[in-house]
């Protein structure tokens, strides 16, 4: 265990150094055609991000192109130009400035670890067996899933369903790990995916709070936009206080996963990342008014409804205003001309990967806050007063139903807030003179709450509360200029000392309470395992099957956990997951249930098909569904088969049998 540590250290350190050739190298030489003069720490942020978006777009080029041996090419090409361009002095001097700032490492350090270990220990082998945490066991390994088909194919199939194209789905952050992933195959794509790129994204999270914010509002204001952005969760441990219950819980109280758990979802946290990246660039033209500095916003956003639509449709809505602003006042069309450029290329991206995009979308005023009320606070009692002022059908009725209304907004927004809720002080009072980059938030903060507030989702109907996670970023941005500025009021550096410790002490319960659900002994623990008999089988099935085999697993069963008395369980019987592919490198037929439904795939013939070949009732059927489907193999763990026998049956020839798995190959005849 220790040496297995040891060594993933020292990957990790590896990764840093390629991760700097890959992505920042690159966009530093992008970012020094500019001729801009950008802060030390602006031009590392911003350099990593521009080398994010360089990938990606070179990835799909070469890739639709069929010529991906050239994307790698690009990128060496590109970070050894930067080097001639720069020299070593230039290229290294951002990373000086980071390590001089001792508060601002310190934060970073201290929210790498908080933000990290919501992701580090899943995909780890612990003594024979691979462990995960949380939902890490479906949504982790749906992502390692993509990285895995995108390093062997493009564009990527839907490897869960084979024989379906992936739609519906913006897997641009994808892209960009399962292209590394390609030029780099040493690394373990489950190294990769828990533990070294959220090292890097978390890094971004924090470097681009304190690069936005240090532009516009200065250098205390940045260190606490960065320890909000970290540190604060909801006001759920108050909940929780009030019951009598634990002081360190309570995140999703109000229904919204808070900053400290991002990473668990890489298209959120990236989009999260290049969003910041456009503000800042907003923040820095809205000084120097550079033209180039809108080429480069421009580049930043483009397609950034592929990495996540939440962040591409706030982006462009936002710059959009803003542009409108500009040009009103200012009689100057260029931002205008910039928002215009990002909806359409946006819009032209996301049609081509998600045709049906906006059709996710339903019409529901207010369902969070009412569900809120009833499901997650338990308070039935205000629900029906509403029932009853409804059916009162009188206008005093409406009106104190609406007031009933206006408590579940305010407790929807204020408990997810937490302590940030400060923030919409700065949103408001520290804005002497209205400008465009005021207005670029005050939209980023409307639309993101008022999608959620008006709309839910199709498929699973609370997804659609990702939007609030970009209000409380950006308003933990706007908190921390409120207590940076409520702190500058106060003379006595004892009043500064405690007021600061307060707003401390207000914000890290939830953020800490993640850790103690997760890791406390008899609190938390992993919940689903592939055990060492499964990984065996499955990778037998990867090295003796061509690539192009089709495995066909059984449907998940729900409740199937209950069989096993203690945690993990197996990680099939726990939940609907992409993990024989993950193991085996072949497309199955179909999985990850959960995950297809999401994404609008129709499976519910193929999923009663299937259920119906292993009744085992129907031989001459069951031979004609493999057929069809176009099935290789057939794995199954014993305990699914439920008293029922593939053997002995004379187009299924067993392969490979131990005590947990058996695999059967598809025989033709």
């Amino acid at each position: 265990m220790i040496a297995n540590l040891i060594f993933t250290f020292v990957r990790l350190i590896f990764f840093l150094f390629l991760s700097v050739v890959i992505f920042y190298l690159p966009g530093l030489l992008i970012l020094s055609y500019l001729k801009t003069k950008l802060l030390p720490l602006e031009t590392l942020f911003l350099s990593f991000c521009t080398g994010f978006m360089l990938l990606i777009l070179s990835a799909t080029v070469w890739g639709l192109l069929g010529i991906r041996s050239l994307s790698l090419f690009l990128m060496v090409f590109l970070a050894i130009a930067s080097v001639l361009k720069n020299g070593f002095s230039e290229i290294f001097f951002p990373f000086k400035e980071l390590f001089k700032q001792k508060v601002l490492l310190g934060l970073i350090l201290l929210g790498i670890l908080i933000q990290g270990f919501i992701n580090f220990p899943s995909g780890f082998r612990y003594g024979e067996s691979i462990y995960f945490w949380s939902s890490q066991g479906h949504d982790g390994l749906w992502h390692v899933a993509l990285m895995e088909e995108i390093k062997n194919h493009f564009p990527p199939q839907n490897p869960l369903y084979a024989g379906y194209k992936l739609t519906n789905y913006h897997y641009a952050s994808d892209i960009l790990m399962g292209e590394f992933y390609r030029f780099f195959p040493k690394f373990s794509s489950l190294d990769l995916y828990f533990r070294f790129f959220p090292v890097i994204f978390s890094l971004l999270i924090g470097l681009g709070a304190f690069a936005f914010t240090f532009r516009r509002w200065g250098e205390k204001a940045g260190y606490w936009a960065v320890f909000f952005t970290y540190c604060c969760g909801s006001f759920g441990y108050i909940v929780s206080l009030l019951r009598g219950g634990f002081l360190f819980t309570g995140e999703t109280t109000f229904w919204a996963s808070q900053g400290n758990t991002i990473l668990g979802n890489p298209p959120h946290t990236v989009g999260i990342i290049l969003l910041t990246a456009v503000a800042t660039t907003l923040a820095i033209w809205q000084k120097i008014k550079d033209s180039r500095l809108l080429l480069l916003l421009s580049f930043l956003g483009l397609g950034l409804a592929t990495v996540k639509v939440s962040s591409g449709l706030i982006m462009v809505l936002g710059i959009g205003m803003a542009g409108l602003y500009f040009f009103l006042f200012e009689k100057k069309i260029s931002l205008l001309l910039a928002g215009i450029f990002l909806g359409i290329s946006n819009f032209i991206l996301l049609k081509i990967i998600s045709p049906g995009a906006e059709s996710f979308l339903i019409w529901q005023p207010l369902w969070f806050p009412r569900t809120m009320m009833v499901a997650k606070l338990g308070d039935i009692d205000w629900e029906l007063r509403r029932q009853h002022y409804i059916w009162k059908n009188t206008w005093h009725s409406w009106l104190r139903e609406a007031s009933l209304e206006m408590e579940a907004i305010l407790i929807f927004i204020v408990g997810n807030a937490g302590i940030r809720i400060v923030g919409l002080g700065a949103a408001v009072k520290k804005f002497k003179t209205i400008d465009s980059l005021q207005v670029f938030l005050w939209t980023v903060l409307a639309v993101s709450i008022g999608v959620v507030l008006f709309f839910i989702q199709k498929g699973i109907v609370f997804n659609l509360i990702q939007f609030i996670q970009i209000f409380l970023h950006f308003l933990g941005i706007l908190a921390g200029v409120s207590v940076a500025y409520l702190l500058s009021r106060i003379k006595s550096r004892a009043g500064r000392f405690f007021l600061g410790l307060l707003f401390v002490f207000l914000a890290i319960p939830t953020a800490l309470g993640n850790l103690f659900d997760f890791y406390y002994p008899g609190k938390g623990g992993p919940l689903a395992k592939v055990t060492p008999a499964e990984i065996s089988a499955l990778t037998w099935l990867k090295n003796n099957s061509s690539s192009d085999a089709v495995i066909l697993t059984k449907p998940f069963i729900g409740n199937g956990q209950y069989r096993y008395p203690h945690q993990p369980w197996p990680i099939s019987a726990w939940y609907s997951t992409p993990y024989v592919y993950v193991f085996s490198n072949r497309d199955t037929f179909l999985s990850g249930e959960e995950q297809l439904m999401i994404t609008g795939y129709q499976t519910k013939e193929d999923l009663e098909a299937m259920k119906k070949f292993f009744k085992v009732e129907d031989l001459k059927y069951n031979k004609a569904f493999l057929q069809s489907k176009k099935i290789d193999f057939v794995y199954v763990r014993r305990d699914e088969l439920e008293g029922k026998s593939l053997e002995g049956i004379s187009f299924l020839k067993p392969v490979f049998a131990n005590e947990e798995s058996i695999i059967y190959k598809v025989e033709n005849n």
